[in-house]
């Protein structure tokens, strides 16, 4: 994708603005009048932590509009999911109406090259999720330079079972999320995930503790160790979308205590969902085993913004890594090294 691609001449893609909310009334579209007022208060609390950007870190969502000879086709929200605002994640488009003369695929296509290049969201780094049998928009999302990080499952727990909420036995505990625990439980996301994510996503304990909810919490045992745990989503499809994760080695005490866990949670709110990452075939079995089924799979995709260096060059989050760890062990004379970096030319 081109960044200095013009738009169509009968498109325009602009931030939410008030003329917007009359273009909905004149609609009589009343369905989506609330969800504007809503975005457009979040745009103007945007606005004003803009201008103490070195003081307040951004957390409101920007929301862009796609507009049509005076129609709104669709729209598309840009929101960061940590504390220092290092990474936003993209939301597919919500469209509205049909167009005229654009198809879906342009639309995207239009919406995604003015959040990433012409809005004035300062990042590093982005996410998007889509689901994994949406070929035409996967490749639209490919072509803007995202690259699949992980296949997420949604699950649900199955209607019409019966099941009630059970006490913990004395050596295991539910503890929800505190500052403690979501230093523990932070440590053990940060051990299963690779580097290239960890980079991209950006998370630290306190985004954890700040986004926990009536859901979240981990299983500790009585020597106070954190064997699982349900925690915010890094990029919720659903309300009240929680991530079940856990160590690297599969710990025998989970037989009993996750179906319990969930089952639980499911007890306390009607309509919950649970993220595993495809990969895990063991909470996958586990979430089966227990009448929980998959409703929906989804790919989540990252990008890393490519940076200027020293107004020329441009290099990724990834090669200044490799660069920094490379020179720090050049620095020790006590350790030669036959590696010599020559300057990029």
């Amino acid at each position: 994708m081109i960044n200095n691609e013009a738009l169509p001449s009968d498109l325009i893609i602009e931030p939410l603005k008030l003329k917007h909310l009359s273009m909905l009334r004149a609609e009589n579209n009343s369905k989506y009048l609330g969800i504007f007022q809503i975005l457009l208060c979040k745009k103007w609390f945007s606005s004003l932590e803009s201008s103490f950007t070195n003081l307040i870190p951004t957390r409101n969502s920007t929301c862009l509009v796609a507009v049509e000879r005076d129609n709104i086709i669709a729209y598309i929200l840009a929101t960061p999911v940590n504390r220092r605002g290092t990474c936003w994640s993209i939301s597919e488009p919500i469209f509205i109406g049909e167009s005229i003369s654009f198809s879906r695929y342009n639309l995207l296509e239009s919406l995604l090259r003015k959040v990433l290049y012409e809005s004035n969201i300062n990042t590093k780094s982005f996410l998007i999720s889509i689901n994994t049998n949406d070929n035409q928009n996967l490749s639209v999302i490919r072509q803007s330079g995202f690259q699949p990080l992980r296949i997420i499952k949604y699950w649900k727990r199955k209607e019409g079972i019966k099941f009630r909420q059970k006490e913990y036995k004395d050596n295991f505990i539910w503890e929800k999320l505190n500052e403690e625990n979501s230093q523990q439980i932070w440590r053990l996301e940060q051990a299963r995930e690779s580097i290239n994510f960890r980079s991209i996503f950006d998370r630290q304990w306190h985004d954890i503790y700040e986004k926990r909810n009536t859901l979240t919490g981990v299983i500790k045992s009585k020597e106070n160790s954190i064997i699982a745990g349900l925690i915010p989503s890094v990029c919720p499809q659903y309300n009240f979308t929680l991530e079940l994760i856990r160590g690297l080695a599969w710990d025998e005490r989970l037989n009993n205590y996750i179906p319990q866990t969930i089952n639980n949670i499911k007890a306390g709110k009607k309509n919950c969902y649970i993220e595993t990452t495809s990969e895990d075939n063991k909470l996958n079995e586990f979430l089966n085993k227990s009448n929980w089924e998959i409703i929906e799979e989804r790919v989540l995709l990252g990008r890393s913004v490519w940076k200027r260096n020293n107004g020329y060059k441009l290099k990724s989050i990834e090669t200044e890594l490799l660069t920094n760890i490379v020179g720090n062990l050049q620095q020790q004379p006590e350790l030669p090294s036959t590696i010599q970096i020559g300057k990029n030319k």
